[in-house]
């Protein structure tokens, strides 16, 4: 099975929701990962609005485009949720796969407890949760993120690995091969330049993570052992916000995203093929 690639929201954050559906599938990608949770100031707020809700089920009608994550739904001290049932309901109604769950909540059992809440939420609505750790967050690491999926007890429970978070959090892809694959349920992919060798405060790296990513195949990460340790089939979302990148339209970023992808992943396939012919 072929690995579905996707182009996540915030690779073209600014563009909004709508833009974002416009730009996915101007460009060619057959799936879109949207933010329709509010994280920033400047999110666009979708659910609640009928007009917007309206705009964004014709346009994933008339493009053809599937909806692979929802983001994002932090595991927070305290938590809105019913706006959160409220967005996973719209979010079923587009197709929606994943909701991804950071973690901000330093409190075992209480973050425990509304993760497992995200979960039921998420598979009465027809998706699952992915626990999503970064270095600078109440989760920051891959075991962290293991063990509270774990602990979850629900079949809705997974991960989404991103490979920046994995490689800032000082882990490798090797460890990726120790995680049981239903687990690894999506992959938000990207490259990056090496890592400096000192500390960095988290204002360095949630910079970074927000807004000097590689795309796939212009750093130093190990793209192409990932792909050979995923479990098989796993979706790629390409989530590789760039200021160097912010001039461009939200399309033609989406286009350089696609075509850094096909490449990372035809190379790759062309040296599989290689060593076995």
């Amino acid at each position: 099975m072929s690995n579905l690639l996707s182009l996540a929201a915030l690779t073209i954050l600014d563009a909004g929701p709508a833009g974002q559906i416009h730009a996915a599938a101007a460009a060619g990608w057959p799936s879109v990962g949207l933010r329709l949770m509010p994280l920033l100031d400047t999110d666009a707020r979708v659910v609640g609005n009928p007009i917007a809700e309206g705009e964004l089920r014709r346009l994933i009608s008339e493009t053809g485009l599937a909806v692979l994550e929802i983001g994002v739904f932090p595991v927070k001290p305290v938590m809105d949720w019913p706006l959160i049932e409220a967005v996973a309901a719209f979010s079923s109604s587009l197709g929606a796969r994943h909701l991804v769950c950071p973690v901000e909540d330093h409190d075992n059992e209480r973050r425990l407890a509304a993760f497992r809440k995200l979960c039921d939420i998420a598979g009465r609505n027809g998706m699952d949760a992915l626990v999503e750790f970064n270095p600078y967050s109440a989760c920051p690491s891959l075991d962290g993120a293991v063990a509270l999926a774990r602990a979850a007890q629900r079949l809705e429970a997974g991960l989404v690995i991103d490979v920046l978070h994995l490689s800032r959090s000082g882990g490798s892809v090797e460890d990726l091969a120790s995680v049981e694959p239903g687990l690894i349920r999506l992959v938000h992919l990207c490259d990056a330049t090496p890592a400096p060798d000192r500390d960095r405060s988290v204002d360095e790296l949630r910079a970074e993570s927000r807004t000097a990513r590689l795309l796939p195949g212009e750093g130093s990460l190990p793209l192409d052992r990932l792909l050979d340790v995923l479990p098989r089939g796993v979706a790629l979302s390409v989530e590789a916000p760039s200021a160097r990148h912010a001039h461009l339209s939200a399309e033609e970023r989406a286009r350089r995203a696609l075509a850094a992808t096909q490449a990372l992943m035809a190379r790759r396939e062309a040296e599989r093929r290689g060593s076995t012919g």
